[in-house]
């Protein structure tokens, strides 16, 4: 694809800054919801129990579960805010106006994710083998489900194949292996966005069938890899996007639009909570990309909200929200069975600031020494494929940037 195309933009770094803000407002909505699991009520209603029904009505449990509060506690529904954004973040690079290096991105986006996730899986055998963690002593379904009985060595090694797409010894890396899938298939979605751009509307519509059908017929990636599909749709509109931001932006009223998009898209990606009809419930599940594809273009454009996630607190949460989602879910089952007589809400209050700490280590011990030795193993192969492609004796040329990460 040419990187003269006219979906050629890049946003400022006070837009970038805002999605790094609403990155780490989704990290933190999915620290909530697994906490939220400590409870017996809750977990049932994501997980089958025998004897234990959901949140009673009217309830603290029921009103953060099946009304608009659920958006505080929706961690799957985040998860799918963190596909559609790395779906846009991703290809902005590619439909930037200089050439893409291809040879240095994809060890080095394999490098990015893969040693942050090892270390992960380190993280959570060690936390299993200092802490028991049974089954049968669990506060909630969700805790025996997420229960990690001692792994032996050669377990650890076979959790590490990537083929498997397994996340037995540590839950949330299932996004994980998706988001892996979408980086090595990031020329493939891009393409195609590019190709397709001119009826950008029927891409959202044939979005929308396909994670329909992706749930009807219990399949992943057709529920899954749509959303970051629809994020690349996104870049090659952006020029678009930024236009009706600025129309809006010139109308004294252009504050309420932008605060109606965003309350709608929030509903909306929690709708199914707050409706009885399995048929209707997955039909509003198929819209979640649009709706976080709408609060995505309100973090771009709106400016109040924008300058709202540009601040330090939300700088921070995205700076570390990788590291976050790696290491939040150990910690808390961990703590379920060294503190299970405090209770769901003692637990939840001591799990969520240590996972915010540990979060923080995490980043500074592991995931941002990953980062820099990404960008020098991308550095390093690409300049040696390059080396490879010059004729000899020719002078040494400059390499683009890689994709920003």
């Amino acid at each position: 694809m040419s990187p003269a195309t006219p979906t050629s933009v890049t946003p400022s770094a006070s837009r970038l800054t805002s999605l790094d803000g609403l990155r780490g407002i989704a990290a933190l909505i999915v620290l909530a919801h697994h906490a939220s699991l400590l409870t017996p009520a809750i977990s049932a209603a994501y997980i089958a129990t025998p004897g234990m029904s959901g949140p009673v009505a009217g309830s603290i449990g029921w009103w953060f579960t099946y009304t608009p509060l659920k958006i505080f506690t929706a961690g799957p529904e985040a998860v799918v805010v963190f596909f559609v954004l790395s779906g846009f973040v991703l290809s902005l690079p590619v439909l930037g106006p200089r050439a893409f290096d291809w040879m240095s991105y994809y060890p080095r986006r394999i490098a990015r994710i893969g040693v942050p996730v090892v270390g992960s899986l380190l993280f959570a055998t060690a936390l299993a083998l200092l802490v028991p963690q049974l089954p049968q002593h669990a506060m909630s379904s969700w805790v025996s489900t997420t229960s990690v009985p001692p792994p032996s060595f050669w377990d650890v090694v076979h959790y590490l194949d990537p083929s498997l797409g397994s996340w037995f010894i540590n839950n949330p890396l299932w996004s994980i292996y998706w988001e892996m899938a979408f980086s090595l298939l990031l020329p493939v979605f891009v393409g195609l966005a590019v190709l397709l751009r001119r009826w950008w509307p029927l891409l959202i519509a044939l979005v929308v069938a396909i994670v329909m059908c992706g749930f009807f017929a219990n399949a992943p990636a057709f529920r899954y890899l749509p959303g970051f599909f629809l994020g690349a749709v996104a870049a090659t509109q952006l020029e678009r996007i930024h236009r009706a931001g600025a129309a809006l932006a010139a109308r004294r009223w252009g504050w309420l639009v932008w605060l109606a998009v965003a309350v709608a898209s929030a509903v909306l990606l929690v709708a199914h909570w707050m409706t009885t009809s399995s048929t209707l419930a997955v039909w509003l599940q198929a819209l979640q990309p649009v709706a976080a594809l709408g609060l995505l273009v309100c973090c771009l454009e709106w400016r109040l909200l924008a300058r709202v996630l540009s601040h330090q607190p939300f700088r921070w949460l995205g700076m570390i929200s990788f590291s976050l989602y790696l290491v939040h879910v150990p910690i808390i089952v961990t703590f379920s069975y060294l503190f299970g007589s405090w209770g769901p809400t003692r637990v939840a209050a001591l799990a969520i600031p240590t996972a915010l700490v540990a979060g923080s280590l995490f980043y500074l011990a592991v995931e941002k020494p990953a980062h820099r030795f990404s960008k020098r193993v991308g550095s390093t192969v690409g300049r040696a494929f390059a080396a490879r492609a010059e004729p000899a004796g020719a002078p040494e040329r400059e390499l683009a940037p890689s994709v920003r990460d």
